[in-house]
Parts: C-alpha cells; sequence; structure tokens
C-alpha cells in the first residue's frame, strides 16, 4: 500500500491547519486570546519546518486550553500520524470526530490506518465518508479503492481506481491497482463460467481466445472447431480463421473468413484476417482495400485489432511491405502510417491497446434498426440505438449492446452492461463471456496507460517478464525480469522478479541458477508457496526427498487449489523413494479426481504393487490406460481436422 510521506502531505497540511491566528481570535475568550494566537503561531511554525514533535507539544496544550475545538485533536493527531505513531494518532483522530463526525482528515486517516492494519472492512465507513466530504483528494479515493478490492469487491474496486486517476492521471501505481482489479474481475467471471459448465460455448471460446492471444494456434484450432451451433459469441468463426492464419493454413484461413463475411457481415475482423492473407501474399493493394472498408466503419476497432494483421510475422519484413505499400498506394499513407505504428509498438503499449472511446455514431438512416447496424459494422452507431431504447433493457437488447459497445472499442459501456445484467442473472453466460472480454481489455490498457506514465518502473518490467514468459520466450523474460531487479523495486516486486527468474530457469532445466533465486525468496519468506512449491519439485527431480518434503508441505498452506493434485503427487513419489507406502498411496488418492492423462493413476499403480495389492494395481493400470487411450484418441482427432 502506498503512503504519502509527510513532505508530500503540504497541501493537504495547509488545508487542515484551520487553526489560524483569526480563528482562534474568534473562539477564545478575551483573556486567552494573546497566549492561543501565540501558541497557534508557533504550531504552525513547527509543521513548516517538519518538527512534527514540536508541533504536537504545542497541539496538546492548545486542547487543554480548549477541548471544544475538535480541528485541535485533529491536528495533534496528524502530527502523530507524520511521527509513525499510528495508535496515538488514531486515539486523537477519535476524539476529534467523538466532537464532529464530519472532519475529513480524521475520517481519512482513520481510514487508511485500518488499511495499514488490513483491516479494510473497518476502514470502509471512514473512507467512505472521506470520499463524500473531499471528493478532490486522491488519497481517499485511492484508499477506499484499496479497501474494497482488499474485500474482493473488485467492481466498487476499480470505480475508485478510476476516481482517483481522475484526479492524478499521472499516478503510476493507481493505474497498475486498476489493471489488477479489472484482471481480478476477468478472473472471477472466467472461474464463474467454469463452475457453471466448463464446456459451455461462452467458456470454452474465452479458453479459446486465450490460446489464440499466446501464439498457441493448435490448441486454439482444436476448441474453435467444436462450435457447431449459432448460440456462440460474434466472430468466432473469424477468430478460427485467425488460428488457421497464424499456423500457415491460408487457403483454410481464407475460406473460414469469407463464410464470415457471408453469414455474418457485420464482424469486421473477417476483413482484418483477409487483409493478413493478402499482407502474406505480396497483395498490398488487397490488403489496403480491407483495412480501408474496416476503417471507415469503425476506425476504433481497427485501431484494437490491427496486432492481428502481423501476430506471429517477422516484424522487420512486414514493415518494409508496408513501407513498399505506401510509397505504391500514396492516397493510403495516413493508414499505412497507423499499421506501422501498431508494428512499432507492439501488443503491450498504449499506442496497441489505447483506453479507445467509441467512434462517433453514424446517422445514415434514421430507419435503420440496431441489429441492421451491427450488421453494417457500424458498433459505435449501433450501440447509441440501443441506448435510446426504454429501460429496463429487454435481454436480447442488452446482448446486443454488449457486442455492440465491445466492438466499438467502449468497454467501459460493455462491462457496465454486463454488470448489469449479472446482478439481477448471475448464470447469464453470454454477460459472463462480455464481463470477462470487457474486463480484459480495460485491465490491458490500464497497464498500458502505467507504461506511458512510467515506461521504467519496475512494475512495467514485471509485466513484461511475465507476458513473455507465457509465451515461452524466456531469454526475453529473463532480461525483462533483471530489469526489475536494477530498478531499485520495492520488497515485492524484487520477490516477484526472484521467482519470476526461478521459474523462467526451471523452464530452461538451470536447476542450479533456479535454486538460487529460490533459497533468496525463501530466506525472505520462508512460506511463500510458489517459492516452495517449486523447491520441492526441483528436490524430487534430484532425488533428494527428504529435504523435499518439508518444502512440499508448506506449499500446500498457500497454493491456489489447482495445484493441490500436482504437490500431492509429488509428496507420494517421495514416500514411495523412502518405501513409506501407505504414507504414499494416502497423498495420491486425493490427486485421482484431477487425472486427466493417467499419470496419477499410474503412479497409483505403482504404489500399489509395491503394497502387493495386485487386484487393486491392475484396477489403477487399467484407469490409466483407459485415461491414456482418451486422451491419444482426442489428439488424433485433432490432427486430422487440423491443417497441416
Amino acid at each position: 500500500m502506498v503512503y504519502r510521506s509527510p513532505r508530500a502531505q503540504t497541501a493537504l497540511l495547509i488545508l487542515v491547519s484551520i487553526l489560524s491566528p483569526s480563528f482562534c481570535v474568534a473562539q477564545a475568550n478575551a483573556s486567552g486570546e494573546e497566549k492561543l494566537e501565540e501558541l497557534t503561531s508557533q504550531a504552525q511554525s513547527a509543521q513548516q519546518r517538519g518538527d512534527y514533535a514540536a508541533a504536537a507539544r504545542v497541539y496538546e496544550t492548545l486542547s487543554v486550553l480548549r477541548p471544544d475545538i475538535p480541528e485541535i485533536s485533529a491536528n495533534l493527531g496528524l502530527m502523530h500520524q507524520f511521527m509513525g505513531d499510528y495508535a496515538q494518532a488514531d486515539h486523537d483522530f477519535k476524539i476529534a470526530l467523538s466532537k464532529n463526525a464530519q472532519l475529513y482528515v480524521p475520517n481519512l486517516f482513520l481510514g487508511l490506518n485500518r488499511l495499514r492494519d488490513h483491516q479494510p472492512r473497518t476502514a470502509l465507513p471512514y473512507l467512505k465518508l472521506a470520499t463524500a466530504l473531499n471528493e478532490q483528494d486522491e488519497q481517499a479515493a485511492l484508499g477506499l479503492a484499496r479497501a474494497y478490492a482488499a474485500i474482493a469487491q473488485n467492481a466498487k474496486a476499480s470505480h475508485w481506481f478510476e476516481r482517483a486517476l481522475q484526479i492524478n492521471p499521472r499516478d503510476s501505481d493507481a493505474w497498475y491497482e486498476l489493471g489488477v482489479s479489472y484482471l481480478t474481475l476477468q478472473d472471477d467471471a472466467v472461474l464463474q463460467l467454469k463452475k457453471l459448465n466448463p464446456n459451455e460455448v461462452h467458456a470454452r471460446a474465452l479458453v479459446a481466445d486465450a490460446f489464440l492471444e499466446q501464439g498457441r494456434t493448435r490448441e486454439a484450432i482444436q476448441i474453435y472447431e467444436e462450435f457447431q451451433s449459432e448460440n456462440h459469441p460474434p466472430c468466432l468463426r473469424s477468430q478460427l480463421g485467425l488460428a488457421y492464419a497464424q499456423s500457415g493454413a491460408s487457403e483454410k484461413a481464407k475460406e473460414t473468413f469469407q463464410q464470415e463475411v457471408n453469414s455474418n457481415p457485420g464482424c469486421l475482423l473477417a476483413h482484418i484476417g483477409l487483409a493478413r492473407l493478402a499482407l502474406t501474399a505480396g497483395d498490398s493493394g488487397e490488403m489496403l482495400r480491407q483495412l480501408h472498408f474496416v476503417h471507415v466503419r469503425a476506425s476504433s476497432f481497427l485501431r484494437a485489432n490491427l496486432h492481428h494483421l502481423w501476430q506471429g510475422l517477422d516484424t522487420e519484413q512486414v514493415k518494409s511491405q508496408l513501407e513498399q505499400a505506401g510509397k505504391q498506394n500514396s492516397d493510403q499513407g495516413s493508414l499505412v502510417d497507423l499499421v506501422i505504428q501498431s508494428v512499432n509498438s507492439g501488443s503491450f503499449s498504449p499506442e496497441a491497446a489505447p483506453n479507445l472511446a467509441s467512434d462517433q455514431p453514424v446517422a445514415r438512416d434514421s430507419k435503420l434498426t440496431a441489429q441492421d447496424l451491427w450488421a453494417a459494422g457500424q458498433y459505435a452507431a449501433c450501440s447509441a440505438k440501443v441506448l435510446t431504447k426504454k429501460t429496463p433493457m429487454p435481454t436480447a437488447l442488452s446482448d446486443l449492446l454488449d457486442q455492440c459497445s465491445y466492438y466499438a472499442g467502449d468497454y467501459h459501456l460493455t462491462f457496465e452492461t454486463s454488470e448489469r445484467v449479472l446482478q439481477a442473472a448471475p448464470h447469464n453466460f453470454k454477460n459472463l463471456y462480455w464481463q470477462a472480454k470487457s474486463a480484459q481489455q480495460l485491465s490491458t490498457n490500464s497497464f498500458a496507460q502505467m507504461s506511458a506514465v512510467a515506461p521504467d518502473s519496475p512494475k512495467v518490467h514485471l509485466l513484461m517478464a511475465q507476458l513473455h514468459r507465457a509465451r515461452e520466450e524466456f531469454p526475453a523474460a529473463e532480461a525483462e525480469y533483471d530489469a526489475v531487479l536494477n530498478a531499485r523495486p520495492s520488497a515485492d516486486e524484487q520477490l516477484s522478479a526472484r521467482l519470476g527468474l526461478a521459474h523462467v530457469y526451471f523452464q530452461t532445466t538451470e536447476d542450479d541458477r533456479s535454486m538460487e533465486q529460490l533459497q533468496t525468496v525463501t530466506a525472505t519468506d520462508s512460506s511463500n508457496a510458489d517459492g516452495n512449491f517449486l523447491m520441492g519439485e526441483i528436490l524430487v527431480r534430484r532425488h533428494q526427498y527428504d529435504d523435499a518434503i518439508p518444502h512440499l508441505r508448506l506449499a500446500m498452506q498457500g497454493v491456489s487449489p489447482d495445484f493441490l493434485p500436482e504437490l500431492h503427487s509429488l509428496l507420494a513419489k517421495c514416500y514411495s523413494a523412502k518405501g513409506n507406502y501407505m504414507q504414499a498411496l494416502e497423498e495420491i488418492k486425493p490427486a485421482l479426481a484431477a487425472d486427466r492423462m493417467g499419470d496419477f493413476h499410474y503412479q497409483l499403480y505403482q504404489v500399489y504393487q509395491k503394497l502387493g495389492d495386485q487386484k487393486s494395481a491392475a484396477a489403477a493400470l487399467l484407469k490409466s490406460e483407459q485415461l491414456r487411450q482418451e486422451k491419444s484418441h482426442a489428439e488424433q482427432q485433432h490432427m486430422l481436422l487440423s491443417p497441416r
């Protein structure tokens, strides 16, 4: 949590030091005027030179002379706050509020101090009142946002982070925390879909979209090809086409894009896909024609999706082709410049993922329905048309508003629309899908803004490192993690960078280097679940089972439930290697429900073999082979359906 230093509070001190000589003179009895004026002047002078202890002593004297003035206790609390004596500060602030509950400073700092003590629910009433009393102080808005984030009310947290950024748009920490809030909201929506039905089309579509963004085209294709019904999100066929294009299956991609154009003309993503195929075929004229088609209908959509044009291609070669296209098509120079800018900036930047305002609605024919406007690719006009309808809005119109606003680049509107529907119908698959999609974009945009505000921030390097690691670009990830460690990171940032490096080295089988980082991590935080998990895994790989067990046990206390099966499996290996087969049996059993490839059941078979229970061993082996065959059959089907 970020708190302002005393010196950064200068403006606040001026606002709250209301004990000016004129105030005191007006409030004091005639016999005490001179003394109060002298003491007030001393307190203010001590404040201004940063001698908070001296100022506190004067305010204590004043509080005895005039116990009826709550602002004296408020300023006394503020001095103790700046000296780091938070308990005494809280005492003073509570005295002030007992006399006047509407004082801003006591409410603000009592709230912030409750956050400091990890009591976010207790902090909320103070911070809510503080934001109501002073709408222009970033600290109050940030404090309230952090309190909501701490109790997992991330929609409210994002609202107040955005309010703080309206006050101070240069606060990189607020941009980062806003991005984290939206990322959490995305995860929550995905998790809810998974709980309701992981095989439902919208849940599967999110998985496929993520695979496509990560460059895992084979896995994306496998999922996209499953969809046969019409009850799927718009442009899913174009997403399949992009996966084909990235995997090199140009003919399949072209056929798929053309099917989209014919059956769903409102999906402009198909035209970006066709532009990509033209680019790779060297047909710059056709590429620009397709991009121009999109640009005149939805320029914000084009800017937000231009990365699909060049993603996975040699960027230097792409830029060369674009420059040549600009020379051959001088009338499209501005469009070529836009594409080159996208390539230069990459997928994680303010230019590539801007906080896009919606395009201005195009008023061509007032008789056109919102559905007509969607079909014409006029997304902003479609949104505007839907918003003219009376509320409460029917579900079908809410769905249309979701998709139109999303493709218009108005991600806030998409998020707010889906959030409103989900409050009444929390199991609505379509709105969970749109909430996840819009929250993802808002998160990306927030991180991009953070990158623009503080390009050398350790947090920016951490985000880039995690992006490279997810794409298995390990040298680039290592460079970014090193940049974090060289950029005066906070303790948490340093810990995250060392953990990230440990994972990179583990994935590149450099176990000694990984252990070096992990030893630093566990020396700093002995209960760190991720660090202990990875250290335990390396020790098992090295057959150091006695050393591995304590780390794996510690990891179990803090990891996500998704990782528990693997931890149980590792512990079972340790106990088997030590000859403690009954303990191994107890460890492997909880992992069986998560077995998808037969590995855990094969491990169970080995344990039963050691125990001499041949019947149970045979059953475990049979189940293992069954799971392996199912996995193999699925892969063979995928190979038959996928392009070569």
